[in-house]
């Protein structure tokens, strides 16, 4: 990069002049808003950065949108030096494209540099909308651009200090982990986070891994194992895929989370145990409960504090600006250029449904970069590397759709009644997906918006042979 490229306008940063200047960018100093509001010379303006010393003594929010309206070709950058989801929330919201917290000028100048480069991917971000212009902003490791993601994540921060429980709700690859992991990194406990898959550990497996047991409590305990509640003392434990733990796990749980102590397989006695507790699911729990696989009064305990992850296809703004965040990083890692990109690649992009969310986009984005370094891609691109993409967008069903009604006897309580109505409409759900998926029980899962443990447990229960769905 050269200064001839543009003029980044520093108000209230005059200590980004150097390190932008380095970094082979112009930039010029301005006492104040006023002054930057009364300039006319920004046809060459490519960025205008806002630091604290003139956000102290100004309405944030109100100064970034009239900047906006002066400049609506000039990408707002705030820089602070203290971090507040608050402030990224309503800077992100007034229209900024990006805020920097961070003490070190060389990291912020990096920063905006990032944002000038990141100019070059987006030639037509307007499309998605006022607040689209922007790139990613992080929260302790979660990219995003989405003022709903930003109340989740000041609702993350408020409750981290409680010791109340909370139940994550998203679907698969929406970041259920990374955000319980932000809730213990603010919460300011001393001792780990420690995250177990529920639906990955076998079910005669699963008491000893969480409660621990004593030598000789069963063939195979040769040792005494004090269980992940213990290994978690004084932090975190994550239980992803909740809906998955047996009955007999259920129960000890309810005990630890009313008497907050554990007793070991074949143990006599409680012993104490300080942890937070964090369930996560993508399944719908309130249907476990109906169906009676999930205790009412475990659920409960649970469902104190409930955050839900909207999916990717729901908080569109995301999905290019992810997807530009994650092609820095691989070209980064691998040390290759990114792919050359059009408008028609960057519709596609957003019109997909994304049922893998996340964790799909940066599959996608890794094996994008690879295998196209140095070509240009359009939007026939992504259709090749994403085969499901017809059947994907049309994932939000018509108005018009028809709604059969389902008869119900209301004479029987309400789990006898809708119990094998829920059964048939599921079983028919899942047959659709692993036909469309020829029997591929991870794509199928995907689709599905469930983890693949969990498709092969109803599977299991339905009777669904996966071989029955594939071609001869």
């Amino acid at each position: 990069m050269t200064q001839e490229n543009g003029t980044v306008l520093l108000v209230g940063a005059s200590e980004l002049r150097g390190p932008l200047r380095k970094l082979r960018w112009g930039a010029r100093s301005l006492r104040s808003i006023r002054s930057l509001l009364e300039s006319t010379d920004a046809e060459e303006v490519r960025a205008v950065v806002m630091g604290d010393a003139i956000l102290a003594g100004e309405d944030v929010a109100r100064t970034i949108q009239e900047v906006r309206r002066a400049f609506p070709l000039v990408d707002v950058v705030v820089w602070s030096r203290r971090s507040s989801v608050a402030l990224v929330r309503d800077c992100l919201r007034a229209g900024a494209r990006d805020v920097l917290t961070t003490t070190s000028a060389d990291s912020a100048a990096r920063g905006v540099v990032t944002v000038l480069e990141d100019q070059q991917l987006l030639p037509r971000a307007a499309k998605l909308g006022a607040n689209s212009r922007a790139t990613p902003s992080t929260f302790s490791g979660m990219v995003s651009r989405s003022p709903r993601m930003w109340d989740l994540f000041d609702t993350a921060v408020r409750v981290a200090n409680a010791d109340a429980t909370v139940l994550i709700l998203g679907e698969t690859g929406t970041g259920k982990e990374l955000l319980a992991r932000a809730i213990h990194e603010h919460s300011g406990r001393p001792g780990r986070f420690v995250a177990v898959n529920c639906g990955a550990v076998q079910d005669s497996l699963i008491d000893s891994e969480l409660f621990g047991h004593v030598e000789g409590a069963f063939t195979g305990a040769t040792t005494t194992k004090a269980g992940l509640f213990r290994h978690a003392e004084a932090g975190t434990i994550m239980l992803d895929e909740i809906g998955n733990i047996p009955q007999s796990a259920q129960h000890r749980l309810l005990r630890v989370l009313q008497e907050g102590a554990v007793r070991p397989v074949g143990g006599e006695s409680e012993e104490p145990v300080d942890c937070r507790v964090i369930a996560a699911t993508s399944d719908l729990l309130e249907e476990a409960v109906t169906l009676g696989t999930f205790r009412e009064d475990l659920f409960y305990r649970l469902d104190v504090i409930r955050l839900e992850l909207p999916p990717l296809r729901e908080r569109k703004e995301d999905i290019i600006y992810l997807f530009g965040y994650f092609a820095r990083e691989v070209a980064e890692q691998y040390n290759v250029s990114r792919p050359d990109v059009t408008n028609a690649f960057l519709d596609a992009l957003v019109s997909y449904a994304w049922p893998g969310n996340v964790r799909q986009l940066q599959n996608f984005t890794e094996r994008f970069v690879l295998t196209r370094t140095g070509q240009r891609a359009g939007g026939d691109t992504v259709r090749e590397m994403l085969p499901f993409q017809s059947e994907a967008i049309a994932a939000t069903p018509s108005s018009s759709a028809r709604v059969e009604r389902i008869d119900l006897d209301t004479n029987l309580p309400m789990a006898q009644a809708i119990g094998p109505k829920v059964e048939q409409l599921e079983r028919e759900y899942l047959e659709a997906c692993l036909g469309e998926t020829r029997g591929r029980v991870g794509e199928a899962a995907e689709r599905a918006g469930i983890s693949r443990r969990t498709l092969l447990r109803k599977m299991k229960r339905l009777g669904l042979d996966k071989l029955s769905y594939r071609e001869g």
